[in-house]
């Protein structure tokens, strides 16, 4: 057994105190990074002195919380959950700015505030945030280019630097345009939305397998040979064109979503 005595833990204050911010920041947001339990712990360690305070406070802290981990108070205390979720979105953290763009999107009919935030976490990396935003967008209309690029984020497509630190494709490289990584992102998109929307409607019964890609105004089917034909013992596809690659998502994405909740965003 341990006894801890007054000197003791005073000594130990000090020596927190007594760190540099950087660094009382780095350790908080490794914590918040690692933890199973990253809002329970940063809430202790947040107690625990007033260095440890002003480091939990950090942007770059938020920024860093696995979010995902704390899945369990969606349902034990959602309320706090919500609140918790906004405070994160606030702070620019990848996961809370996705839920919160699904649910401005597709459960408040707020899409371009909720595209906005998508942007953020698509921005960070978040794959399944680019994978909403680019159906999103293109099926809104006006902003293709931006929806492709997004697409191309979540297949991890080879991409080179543009001017001003943009996106430019490398077409030399974008030989095979499949949706593997639309697969497993899609069915991520549509778990997000049925959380947003579950007081909405239910969610309707899977598509059949294989659906064809919806015809735009204007234009037709691709009669193309082999194109969105499933690969042997796969559950994706090759793609004859990029368009054809993100009409069929959108196609087997908001099929998965009632008219309630798909028809929020046109």
């Amino acid at each position: 057994m341990v006894v801890v005595t007054r000197s003791m833990a005073a000594r130990r204050a000090s020596l927190v105190h007594a760190l540099p911010h950087d660094m009382a920041v780095e350790i908080a947001g490794r914590v918040a990074a690692t933890s199973p339990r990253p809002v329970g712990d940063l809430r202790s360690l947040r107690a625990s002195c007033r260095a440890m305070r002003a480091a939990c406070g950090d942007r770059s802290v938020g920024r860093r919380v696995a979010l995902e981990r704390e899945a369990a108070m969606l349902w034990s205390d959602s309320e706090r959950y919500l609140a918790v979720v906004g405070s994160l979105s606030g702070a620019g953290n990848p996961e809370a700015c996705f839920l919160s763009g699904v649910a401005l999107a597709f459960a408040h009919r707020c899409a371009r505030p909720g595209a906005e935030l998508l942007g953020r976490a698509a921005a960070a990396g978040h794959k399944v945030a680019a994978y909403v935003l680019a159906l999103v967008l293109y099926k809104a209309g006006g902003a293709s280019d931006v929806a492709r690029r997004h697409i191309r984020q979540v297949e991890g497509e080879a991409a080179e630097a543009g001017g001003g630190g943009g996106y430019k494709y490398n077409k030399k490289t974008a030989t095979r345009r499949s949706n593997q990584e639309c697969v497993r992102c899609r069915a991520q998109a549509v778990a997000a939305v049925q959380q947003a929307t579950w007081k909405m409607a239910e969610l309707s019964d899977p598509v059949p397998e294989v659906v064809a890609p919806p015809e735009d105004e204007g234009s037709h089917l691709c009669t193309a040979s082999g194109c969105g034909v499933r690969e042997a013992w796969c559950e994706w596809s090759i793609f004859c064109s990029e368009d054809c690659r993100i009409r069929y998502e959108c196609a087997m994405f908001f099929s998965q979503l009632p008219l309630t909740v798909a028809n929020f965003v046109t």
